[in-house]
């Protein structure tokens, strides 16, 4: 049930009752939910079908395959790289498995400030059961924690650090490490092994390699899709119509508001494309004595909360994980050049990765340029520029605690510490621009939701505000920065509005046709 472009031979059409766009940890849910509702349901995906077969543990051919621009996408001034899922399955299928509930605060703040209505945490619970059993949500085991992790908890241990170690969503983890690079032993539970198969056995229709080009609409409902069937060189080669009742936009906070725009729709707020959160994050490395091995077992299990408390201030903090890469990404996130870097790059089997990911405030755009593609914008505030340089101090302490000999700040000029060092040589080299690297894997909030059609996109169930046909189920739909890694909630949030769908769905599509016969 899931056709690939390859198998594709012609321009075609398809009417369907729900049109779901993207597989992540959004749309697949939305689209089991529905099809097992007894919705004809079509699924379209811009990225390829690829399952444990496929991942070949290259960073050279998976990177290509499974991330949005292989691996490059990043903000208009190149300072911040955004690392997104393009296959089926979506992000789900490179993320770290880190399985976190909205945090209460953030559901308050969101009920006060924006009038959210109904997503109290008690509201919330039913959803969250669902979705962690589908992906077999629970506690990392003590034997499964490996040595980087476990170099990052003494060190926060003999500091006084509050820490924890987190939930995940694995099964019969053989602790490899290619979490990143899709995972070949189907341990990881990513929506490519959970909900999109129980999608496509209650009957929804996927179509891989099918970008979506514009979403048709008249003054108050859409009525359809129209679709480009794409080669594995994401050339196009047959268009696709959709004709549906309802359709769910799941593309994630880059891609929706891209579509949206492109399409010309649902924007009387003149909101959609603003507020952009990324969770930015910078790598620190500490370089030990003894051998490290941080590319093998479970990427990140410890998760360090003692910088952020959200029930004091839902608003700011930060979080600092543990991080590792295969040897590419890790050369490119590691400062130098030439014979420099050359050296830096002999330790890296004694290296631990750790990183500052910010709780951001600050606030970015996403707009379409002359060829319709995405231009993102984001600057980091004063503020959190501040907290970001107190961050990276602290990963330095962390690590020298646990017995790093040297750690090495990303500067494009590198700043190596050694232990003992004063660590306000991070302060005097700040935090500019390109002049070290940040990154993100959870944007987010670029169509936010909210009761006053005036300053948000969807309201509380994801419902445009312009086209009552038209639902959003993806991170593009929390009113701020989470604060948390978004996996469970972006999946909480998708089975709340698919019920919702399902529950409403006569006053949704109107009287007339609404039923299946």
């Amino acid at each position: 049930m899931i056709v690939k472009g390859e198998q594709i031979t012609n321009d075609f059409n398809l009417e369907a009752e729900v049109c779901v766009i993207g597989t992540g940890a959004g749309g697949a849910v939305v689209a089991k939910e529905l099809a097992e509702a007894g919705r004809d349901v079509v699924v379209l995906e811009q990225g390829g079908h690829y399952t444990r077969d496929d991942f070949t543990q290259r960073e050279d051919e998976m990177m290509p395959l499974l991330y949005e621009d292989m691996g490059q996408r990043a903000t208009a001034d190149g300072s911040i790289v955004i690392l997104q899922g393009r296959n089926v399955g979506g992000s789900t299928v490179h993320n770290l498995c880190y399985s976190f509930r909205t945090p209460p605060p953030i559901l308050e703040m969101w009920r006060r400030e924006d009038g959210i209505r109904n997503m109290r945490y008690a509201d919330l619970v039913p959803s969250f059961q669902r979705v962690e059993k589908m992906l077999k949500v629970k506690p990392i085991l003590p034997q499964e924690i490996n040595t980087l992790n476990s170099k990052i908890r003494e060190g926060c241990e003999k500091l006084g650090y509050h820490g924890l170690v987190a939930k995940h969503n694995r099964e019969n983890c053989t602790t490899s490490g290619f979490c990143l690079l899709g995972c070949p032993f189907d341990a990881k539970q990513s929506m490519l092994i959970t909900y999109v198969p129980a999608a496509s056995k209650a009957g929804a229709r996927i179509y891989a390699n099918c970008p979506v080009q514009k979403i048709r609409a008249d003054r108050n409902r859409v009525h359809g899709v129209e679709a480009t069937v794409v080669d594995a060189l994401n050339r196009p080669q047959h268009t696709l119509h959709v004709e549906a009742q309802v359709v769910v936009l799941c593309a994630g906070a880059i891609n929706s508001p891209q579509l949206l725009l492109n399409s010309g729709i649902a924007n009387s707020s003149g909101q959609v494309g603003r507020n952009l959160h990324l969770h930015p994050s910078v790598l620190l490395s500490g370089i030990y004595d003894e051998a490290i091995y941080g590319y093998r077992g479970i990427p990140q299990s410890y998760y360090v909360d003692h910088f952020i408390d959200l029930e004091k201030d839902p608003t700011s903090g930060y979080i600092i994980m543990p991080v590792y890469g295969f040897p590419v990404v890790t050369a490119s996130q590691l400062p130098g050049f030439g014979r420099a870097h050359w050296e830096i790059m002999q330790n890296y089997h004694r290296m631990v990765g750790i990183l500052v990911l910010m709780h951001d405030q600050s606030a970015g755009t996403v707009r379409v340029d002359r060829s319709n593609r995405p231009e993102i914008t984001y600057q980091v505030n004063a503020k959190e520029r501040a907290l970001f340089l107190e961050g990276m101090k602290h990963c330095a302490e962390i690590l020298f605690a646990s017995g790093a000999k040297k750690v090495l700040v990303p500067y494009e000029s590198p700043l190596a510490l050694n232990r003992g060092d004063d660590l306000r040589a991070i302060d005097q080299r700040g935090l500019r621009p390109n002049d070290i690297l940040l990154a993100s894997t959870h944007p987010q909030s670029t169509c936010k939701m909210g009761e006053d059609p005036a300053r948000s996109v969807v309201n509380s169930w994801g419902q445009s505000h312009d086209l009552k046909n038209l639902f959003m189920a993806d991170m593009s739909i929390f009113p701020t920065s989470l604060g948390a890694p978004p996996q469970i909630s972006t999946a909480a949030f998708a089975d709340r509005t698919a019920h919702y769908i399902k529950d409403n769905w006569r006053r949704i599509v109107g009287a007339v046709g609404a039923e299946k016969t």
